[in-house]
């Protein structure tokens, strides 16, 4: 068998282990919240609430694994459909409101009337969903979710803010160089080099999809995804 063959069988077995991780996932959040709302008001719904939270977590990195190596052997698929992005983000609160409300954190969310974009919303979601799990771990009080279109280059900006302490000045000084790091160094996160990844792969007319990070001038961390 072929090295191609390998790695194409590789995928194959890997992606279905990943599915099967997944839905053991689900079926655990799912346990999580109905127990929560049994103990509504107790300390030991907030105690759930983290469980809830470390196993989204969990969720999202094998999404991330199974992407990379896709992406590693030239066999990631991004398939590009028009997506309602109202509904992209009416998603991703509705997956962190449990442990948003529970930790006192408000999810704010603001999106353009009618804006929609071609992506493949599956990576596009979980994508977002770090960057929205990473906001609600550092926020003090709030993250907020936004989504507009630049009228200078036309591109889909989707940015989320916190009001936390920021990145620090080492991760905004190396940002540019994370969608060719070495990972294994351990100098870069997964989750950002699996952005800049699944964000360049949208490419369009306009050009390619492009993140950046940057601290407000108010406080807190600002990560912004624009995609053609």
């Amino acid at each position: 068998m072929s090295d191609k063959n390998q790695a194409a069988d590789f995928s194959t077995i890997l992606g279905a282990a990943v599915h099967d991780m997944k839905n053991s996932l689900w079926l655990l959040l799912q346990n999580i919240e109905e127990v929560a709302a049994d103990l509504e008001g107790s300390p030991a719904a907030r105690s759930l609430a983290d469980i809830q939270y470390e196993a989204q977590r969990l969720n999202t990195g094998l999404v991330q694994l199974l992407s990379l190596y896709r992406n590693e052997q030239d066999a990631l698929p991004v398939n590009l459909e028009e997506q309602f992005i109202d509904e992209l983000v009416e998603e991703l609160i509705a997956e962190n409101e449990f442990y948003a409300k529970r930790h006192n954190i408000e999810l704010q969310h603001s999106v353009e009337a009618g804006l929609t974009c071609f992506m493949d919303k599956s990576l596009i979601t979980v994508l977002l969903q770090d960057v929205v799990i990473n906001g609600l771990r550092y926020a003090r009080s709030k993250v907020t979710i936004e989504a507009s279109r630049e009228q200078s280059s036309g591109m889909l900006l989707l940015r989320v803010s916190d009001d936390g302490e920021g990145y620090p000045p080492a991760m905004l000084n190396t940002q540019h160089q994370m969608a060719t790091a070495d990972i294994s160094s351990g100098r870069t996160g997964l989750g950002l080099y699996f952005a800049h990844r699944i964000a360049s792969a949208h490419v369009r007319q306009q050009g390619c999809g492009q993140i950046t990070l940057q601290n407000s001038s108010q406080g807190g961390s600002v990560f912004e995804l624009r995609l053609p």
